[in-house]
């Protein structure tokens, strides 16, 4: 019908008259040519959305019930066809008001690799005549270095699944090397008043010094939040501690008022009606007549993540072999941030400058819901009368393994002059990288799940930013200026939030001998539930049970691993413009104002009830935080107007031809950061 009415509209408009209003085509000739005009508008996109980490209140399981005839035979019904050749079986379990079909569930194993890499090292000349630069230093091999310093606080084995059974055994050496990292830390530093452990090491080579700080907990305490290896009444806000500077900073919202209840920008026409509108900030600084605003820094590197794992969903576990239960969060924050000003820009700054602030932040995050298990207590007790079964012939995997990474290269060089009644704005930074994901693992749920095997299940969150920001701000001979200058070259962030949800219930008991009978009864084809099972406190007030047998092992592997390495050392030479020179103009300088966040989340839903484990049983939560401060004191104890005054070097006009070499070639540093590799990135994504 809605064909039909949409065909009939269609004649009816080709039918009427064209009213007198329409649009014509019209054609025109302009005596005027338009070169491309610039409106001056200019458009600031809106920043990454950072995956929120909030949890719905309330959880509880309310299992499925399967209503039961009291006259019904609680027998297992045989399947109404044969499946000998699947590897998934369902069974019917059937009654006079109908019959209940289960459906196994599927395994799932995802691999997501998200990496941005981005090389933006500019070289910029303003009003200085011809000049080339000569970097300072070798930016790309000290932000190596660092990068290493960092992967010795990462006690994460290397990954290569090529069975299931590689995933159990990843599990376990993660386990027994975070357990031993953890150890060694306990054994070589001190207790915190938090019931953990902590170490300090001060390393000194060649006039770098390193100063790292390793904060460890054994079973840190439920539900507590831990930031910077102490527990903390509440986390910190992202958007309370943004660098001033950061493109991801949001603009303030007007609060309404009296004359304005709704808040927000309007535009009242003639007609007195009211248009709400938003406006949009650009990304310069008008300072005045004669200013000069240089911004090198400004990169925003962000890696967000959320996994919800509810693939496998029951009251009660009964696994015949071992269980591994491990939750693990390791937060790495290493950064250099060792500047050199000039001497003629000493007084400058009014006010202090921020410094470069690091925050680990991490919550392991318990909902019990053990106290759910057998809701219909209530009256006379009452357990099940009949089961139906579906069964896994093999194992069951649930992975998702998740791998982000930002890499940025924006080591700028930059010679700048101020000119007589022109504002010079200059961006050479404000890049922004952002990795972002996603997944809602949903299964089925089972009021008994048989495990023929062992059954592995494991959280781990890596996070890690390496941030190299050593800056040099000089000024060449003869430079001076009677205006008013700033210079930021700190005010950087390095920011690691992750939190672990496990609902579900942390009782663990030995496999009762029904349930070990059953268990061998399933391996050898007699699906029967024995009285002992049936009348389990579970399943009390349950009239029916839906029972999953998996023949072999369940591994449950939920992995999230951030990383952000910025290197931004920057060298920035003022000078006085050669033709115009201008002594009263307004300086803005900034270097820094970098931020890198790492946020990841991982909800796990565990068993509801209870864990019966045939084997052994192995549970740990692992906690490990750990800062590391590089300090290039051979940079900071030299003069950057001395610095700057060798590395540029100042060319007559007939050195500047095409076959003089290429002032541009001298800015890279040598990419060779590994013996063995010519790629910059090798070591971060290996």
């Amino acid at each position: 019908m809605r064909d039909d009415y949409l065909e009939f509209k269609a004649l009816q408009a080709t039918s009427e008259p064209t009213q007198a209003d329409d649009h014509a085509q019209l054609s025109f000739q302009s005596p005027y040519d338009f070169d491309d005009p610039d409106p001056g508008i200019h458009y600031v996109p809106a920043g990454p959305t950072i995956e929120t980490m909030t949890v719905p209140g309330g959880v509880a399981f309310t299992p499925m019930e399967i209503p039961v005839v009291p006259a019904a035979n609680p027998a297992l019904y045989v399947p109404s066809e044969s499946y000998p050749d699947f590897i998934s079986r369902h069974f019917t379990f059937a009654h006079s008001s109908g019959s209940i079909q289960l459906q196994p569930p599927g395994s799932v194993a995802t691999h997501v690799v998200q990496i941005n890499t981005l090389s933006d090292n500019d070289f910029v000349n303003v009003g200085a005549g011809n000049v080339t630069f000569h970097a300072i230093g070798m930016p790309n091999l000290d932000l190596d270095a660092l990068y290493q310093d960092a992967l010795q606080f990462l006690p994460i084995p290397p990954a290569s699944f090529s069975s299931t059974e590689d995933i159990g055994s990843f599990v376990n050496e993660t386990a027994a090397s975070l357990k031993a990292f953890v150890a060694g830390v306990e054994a070589a530093g001190q207790g915190t008043p938090d019931g953990g452990a902590e170490m300090s090491v001060l390393t000194d080579d060649g006039g770098v010094s390193v100063q790292t700080h390793v904060s460890v907990f054994d079973a840190p305490i439920a539900d507590a939040i831990y930031v910077g290896g102490r527990i903390a009444a509440e986390a910190p806000k992202l958007d309370d501690v943004l660098p001033a500077a950061s493109p991801l900073v949001k603009d303030p919202v007007q609060a309404p008022s009296s004359a304005d209840p709704a808040g927000g920008n309007h535009l009242i026409d003639g007609s007195g009606s009211t248009a709400t509108g938003v406006v949009i900030h650009g990304t310069g600084n008008v300072a005045g007549e004669t200013s000069v605003s240089l911004n090198t820094g400004s990169n925003a590197l962000v890696n967000s993540a959320t996994i919800v794992n509810d693939a496998l969903e029951g009251s009660v576990f009964a696994v015949a072999g071992n269980h591994y239960a491990l939750n693990a969060i390791v937060q790495v924050n290493a950064w250099s941030d060792s500047d050199s000003i000039g001497g003629s820009l000493s007084g400058w700054n009014a006010q202090q400058q921020p410094d470069t602030t690091a925050f680990n932040i991490a919550q392991m995050l318990n909902i019990d819901t053990g106290e759910n298990a057998g809701s219909g207590n209530s009256g006379q007790p009452s357990f099940p009368k009949a089961w139906a079964v579906t069964e896994i012939n093999g194992d069951f995997i649930s992975l998702n393994w998740t791998h982000q990474v930002n890499f940025l290269l924006d080591n700028d060089t930059a010679v700048v002059s101020s000119t007589s009644g022109v504002t010079t704005t200059v961006g050479t930074g404000t890049n922004q990288q952002t990795n972002a994901l996603s997944i809602a693992d949903l299964g089925k749920y089972y009021d008994l799940v048989l495990i023929g095997g062992s059954y592995y299940d494991a959280n781990i969150i890596t996070q890690t930013n390496v941030l190299l920001d050593n800056d040099v701000v000089g000024a060449l001979a003869n430079f001076q200026t009677q205006g008013q200058g700033s210079v930021s070259n700190g005010d950087n962030l390095l920011w690691n939030n992750a939190k672990i949800t496990s609902i579900g219930s942390s009782a663990n008991a030995a496999l009762p001998i029904g349930f070990a009978k059953t268990l061998d009864d399933f391996a050898h084809g007699n699906h029967t539930l024995s009285s002992d099972v049936l009348n389990d406190e579970a399943f009390q007030g349950l009239g029916g049970l839906k029972v999953l047998y998996i023949s072999g092992s369940v591994y449950d592997l939920q992995y999230i691993s951030q990383t952000n390495v910025l290197g931004d050392s920057d060298d920035v030479a003022l000078a006085l413009n050669a033709a115009h020179a201008n002594t009263d103009a307004n300086w803005s300088i900034v270097t820094g104002s970098n931020a890198l966040i790492n946020s990841a989340q991982i909800v796990d839903v565990d068993p509801a009830a209870k864990t019966y484990v045939g084997g052994d049983h192995y549970s740990d939560e692992l906690l490990v935080q750990t800062d590391i401060i590089s300090t290039d004191h051979l940079l900071q104890t030299q003069d950057a107007d001395h610095l700057v005054n060798e590395a540029v070097a100042f060319l007559s006009d007939d050195m500047t031809g095409p076959a003089h070499e290429n002032p541009a070639s001298q800015l890279q540093a040598p990419l060779d950061v590994h013996p063995a590799h010519s790629d910059v990135m090798q070591s971060v994504i290996s």
